[in-house]
């Protein structure tokens, strides 16, 4: 069973059933038909159109007709089984690409990473997720993260904070989103992830507002959070290892000349004490803090 389902999807079969084709069941949301050939494909979409649209691999775009990805009857089809045929309330066939920024701060006072995230109100239970949305045609990337961020979480900040925010972000992953709820055996999301590290100082700037028609709320939580919406752990995770793993390597090379220095001069000691040292602050703090 596909792990999540969205509120108004059906419920999904197993994806082990032996008769899986022929039980499958099909969903297209009434959205589709009232935004017909505005942003959603109408059923008679050209087979040609659908083959020069984009797909990520390997951290690049490519061609649907250049990609592994197999078309049955004219339409790109998922990898995986999700349970449910349709494109559910997605838009396209195939990918649908979107783009999702990690803003993040480490907080002085908590000692902790963090990252702007919202409470999403289309998940029962509500869950945290990180503000960001869908690529209009046209649209590039960054700026679909820009836009997404501002209209998600900052509509009444100061433009010249959103610029320095956004002038500089590390890609943390391009690829499909593999648990996102409203992925079907025909539609999926792609995304492009991006982290966006600012100074504390910048964060208490930072004016954020919610956008109450997608959202329950909008704040700063820590990276460690245990539940957040789709693949989303996963993106944090990187983005904590990004952030730790200059630590952690600092001090296992601090460590190791201590060690090296008490070892010329013959200070066995030492040196087990310098071990025993780089494992105890591995395990309590670089270990702990990017799981």
């Amino acid at each position: 069973m596909f792990p999540t389902n969205h509120p108004q999807y059906p419920a999904r079969i197993t994806t082990k059933d032996p008769f899986y084709y022929k039980n499958v069941p099909y969903f297209e949301g009434d959205v589709l038909k009232k935004y017909e050939n505005v942003w959603a494909d109408p059923r008679d979409v050209n087979v040609n159109d659908l083959q020069d649209r984009m797909t990520w691999q390997n951290n690049n775009l490519i061609y649907l007709k250049d990609s592994n990805i197999k078309f049955v009857n004219g339409f790109p089809k998922n990898s995986q089984k999700t349970g449910l045929a349709g494109r559910g309330i997605l838009g396209r066939f195939g990918p649908n690409h979107a783009a999702d920024p990690i803003v993040t701060r480490f907080n002085l006072k908590k000692m902790s990473l963090e990252f702007i995230a919202v409470l999403r109100n289309d998940t029962k239970p509500a869950m945290w997720a990180i503000p960001g949305g869908m690529v209009d045609a046209g649209e590039e990337f960054s700026a679909t993260l820009k836009r997404e961020f501002v209209e998600e979480v900052a509509s009444k900040c100061d433009k010249n904070i959103i610029d320095k925010i956004f002038s500089n972000g590390k890609t943390i992953y391009s690829g499909m989103v593999y648990n996102d709820p409203r992925t079907t055996d025909d539609a999926w999301i792609e995304t492009k992830v991006v982290n966006y590290h600012i100074s504390y100082s910048d964060s208490l700037k930072l004016n954020l507002t919610n956008q109450d028609e997608e959202n329950y709320a909008v704040k700063w939580i820590s990276c460690s959070h245990p539940h957040l919406y789709a693949d989303h752990k996963d993106y944090i995770k990187k983005v904590k290892w990004l952030y730790y793993k200059k630590y952690y390597y600092f001090t296992i090379y601090s460590l190791l000349i201590v060690g090296l220095i008490n070892y010329k001069m013959k200070n066995f000691t030492k040196v087990s004490y310098s071990t025993l040292a780089g494992i105890v602050i591995y395990k309590l703090f670089c270990k702990n803090k990017i799981k």
